[in-house]
C-alpha cells in the first residue's frame, strides 16, 4: 500500500510547464534580493548576475534547474532526546502544532497573552496526540525576557517535548543560543547534524526578496548542517502577488526555486522542500483569509509543481476563518485539506489555531488531532494484496454465513478501520443520557484528562542537562538585556 494509487491533478502538465517555465523568466528577468554581501558574493561566484547597489541577483534557469537537481530531497528529524522520527518526502501526512500571541480561552470568551505554563501545557498534550508529529510552543510566552523570547520557548521545547518541533527564530543572537542549546541535549554536533532536531523557516518576504535579517539565520544553521526552509511566503493575490492563482503560482514558485538554489550554494549538503502558502485577501475586510476555497486549489496546484521537480511539498490548509470550532470550521478544514492531500502534500497548516491567526486554543488542537487521524486514514488508500483480499476467508464461511469470529478478522479489523477517540458515533438516546455532548465539550473533557494524568511533565533530558540549558539561557538573556519593551504582561487579557 502507497497511499492514494492517483493523486489529484488540478493543472495539465502543459499548465505546469507554463508556470514553472514563467518562474524561469521571472528569475532571469527581473531577479531576486538577497539583502547579504555574503550571499550575493557566493551567487557571483556561482556566474550569476549581481547588482549589489540593487541586491538584486538574476539567476539563469539552467542554474537553477541544476542547483534544484543537486539539492537532498529525502531527509528526516529527529527528536533531540528521543528516537520519535519524522520522515520527509516518503508521502506520509505530517501535522503540527502553531505558535500564537494569543491564547483563546473558550470558558470565558476571552483571549490573552500567553505564559510559559500555556506553553509546557500544550507541548504536554502534543506528547500525547498520536497524530501531531511536530511540535511547537504554542503560544509565545508573555512572560519572559522578550528580547529572546524565542530561545526561551525554545528551551521548553528541548526540555519536555518527546518529538521534534521548532520556532519562528527572530535574532542571530537566538538562533545561537537555539544551537548551543540544541547540541547540549544530543550530545555534541555531529549528533546534532545527524537528528537534524532543529531547524528554520525563513520566509521570503514577497514579492522576490529575502531579508539580511533570515539570511544571517540561514546561514547560521547552514553551519551545523541543519534544515531550512525559504519558502511558503504566503503571497495574497491582489495585494501582494498578482490578482490571479495563476499569477501568483507563478510568483511563488520563483521565490521558492530562488530560496533553494540559494540554501544549495550555502551548503549542498541542507535539504529542501517546497513549501507553499497562498492566501486569499478578502475584499471587504482587507484581511488575509485562512479558509477560502482558494487556498485548497492553489495548494494543490502548488504541490503538482512541487512533484515536478521531485520535492516534498506541503500547503498552508486545514486552516479556518471561523473563530470557533463549528460546522464552518470543520467544512474550511476539511475541503481545502482534503484537496492538497489528494494532490500528494505531506504538510499542512500549523493545527491549534483559532481563525485566521486570532489565537490558539488547546480544545482546538485536539479537535485537529482527530481529523488528521481520519483524513490520514483516507489518503493511506487500500491495501491490495493475497492477504486483504481474504478469498481463502470468504470461500470457508460460504453463503449466509459471517466474519465475526473468524482469525483473519481480529488481525486486520483495528488496522483496517479507522476508530475514533473524540468524534461520536452513539446513536441518539445513548448520547443524550450521556449529557449530550458536542466536539467542543468532548474536546475539553480530552485536554483535562491528558493533563490531569501527564501535567506537571517529568524533563526528557537528564537533570544536568537541564542545568546546562538553563546556564546556556541566563548567559543569553545577560548578553540581551531588556529594553523599555520588557515582558507583554502575565496572562493579561486581550
Amino acid at each position: 500500500m502507497h497511499g492514494l494509487s492517483h493523486r489529484l491533478e488540478v493543472l495539465t502538465r502543459d499548465e505546469v510547464n507554463a508556470i514553472v517555465e514563467s518562474a524561469f523568466v521571472v528569475l532571469e528577468k527581473t531577479g531576486f534580493r538577497f539583502k547579504h554581501p555574503m550571499v550575493l558574493k557566493m551567487f557571483e561566484e556561482h556566474g550569476c548576475d549581481v547588482d549589489y547597489k540593487t541586491e538584486i541577483v538574476k539567476l539563469p534557469s539552467s542554474f537553477v534547474k541544476e542547483r534544484v537537481r543537486a539539492t537532498p530531497k529525502d531527509y528526516s528529524v529527529q527528536s533531540a532526546s528521543t528516537d520519535y522520527t519524522i520522515r520527509i518526502n516518503d508521502g506520509s501526512l505530517k501535522g503540527g502544532m502553531c505558535y500564537e500571541i494569543l491564547f483563546v480561552d473558550y470558558e470565558k470568551m476571552m483571549r490573552r497573552y500567553g505564559v510559559k505554563e500555556d506553553s509546557i501545557r500544550a507541548i504536554t498534550l502534543g506528547n500525547h496526540l498520536d497524530n501531531i508529529s511536530h511540535i511547537m510552543p504554542f503560544v509565545v510566552p508573555s512572560d519572559v525576557q522578550q528580547e529572546i523570547c524565542d530561545a526561551e520557548a525554545y528551551k521548553l521545547l528541548l526540555q519536555y517535548s518527546e518529538k521534534p518541533g521548532g520556532v519562528y527564530i527572530s535574532s542571530i543572537q537566538s538562533a545561537r543560543t537555539i544551537i548551543e542549546m540544541a547540541i547540549a541535549v544530543c550530545g555534541g554536533e555531529e549528533e546534532l547534524r545527524k537528528r537534524r532536531c532543529i531547524g528554520y523557516g525563513a520566509e521570503p518576504t514577497t514579492p522576490l526578496q529575502l531579508s539580511n535579517h533570515a539570511l544571517n539565520i540561514i546561514l547560521e544553521f547552514s553551519k551545523f548542517d541543519l534544515p531550512v526552509s525559504a519558502s511558503g511566503s504566503m503571497v495574497m493575490p491582489g495585494s501582494t502577488g498578482p490578482a490571479t492563482l495563476a499569477g501568483s503560482l507563478v510568483l511563488i514558485t520563483a521565490e521558492t526555486l530562488a530560496a533553494i538554489s540559494m540554501i544549495n550554494i550555502i551548503n549542498p549538503r541542507e535539504p529542501a522542500s517546497f513549501g507553499t502558502a497562498i492566501h486569499v485577501m478578502d475584499p471587504f475586510t482587507a484581511l488575509c483569509t485562512f479558509g477560502a476555497p482558494e487556498q485548497g486549489l492553489a495548494g494543490a496546484a502548488a504541490i503538482q509543481i512541487a512533484r515536478h521537480f521531485g520535492l516534498s511539498a506541503g500547503c498552508n490548509v486545514g486552516l479556518a476563518d471561523s473563530n470557533v470550532p463549528d460546522f464552518q470550521a470543520g467544512f474550511e478544514k476539511a475541503l481545502n485539506a482534503s484537496i492538497a492531500l489528494a494532490a500528494g502534500a505531506e504538510g499542512i497548516g500549523a493545527q491549534g489555531i483559532v481563525g485566521a491567526d486570532q489565537g490558539c486554543s488547546y480544545e482546538q488542537l485536539v479537535i485537529d488531532n482527530e481529523w488528521l487521524g481520519m483524513i490520514s486514514r483516507t489518503f493511506r488508500g487500500i491495501d491490495v494484496m493475497p492477504e486483504t483480499l481474504a478469498l481463502d476467508v470468504i470461500q470457508n464461511v460460504g453463503v449466509g454465513g459471517d466474519f465475526l469470529r473468524e482469525r483473519h478478522t481480529i488481525q486486520h479489523l483495528r488496522k483496517e478501520i479507522w476508530l475514533p477517540g473524540l468524534f461520536s458515533r452513539q446513536r441518539w438516546d445513548r448520547w443524550l443520557s450521556e449529557g449530550g455532548k458536542d466536539s467542543m465539550m468532548r474536546a475539553k473533557e480530552k485536554v483535562r484528562l491528558i493533563l490531569m494524568e501527564n501535567y506537571p511533565p517529568k524533563p526528557v533530558p537528564d537533570p544536568d542537562i537541564v542545568k546546562q540549558l538553563d546556564r546556556i539561557l541566563d548567559i543569553a538573556r545577560k548578553r540581551s538585556p531588556p529594553s523599555t519593551m520588557g515582558n507583554v504582561g502575565s496572562a493579561r487579557a486581550y
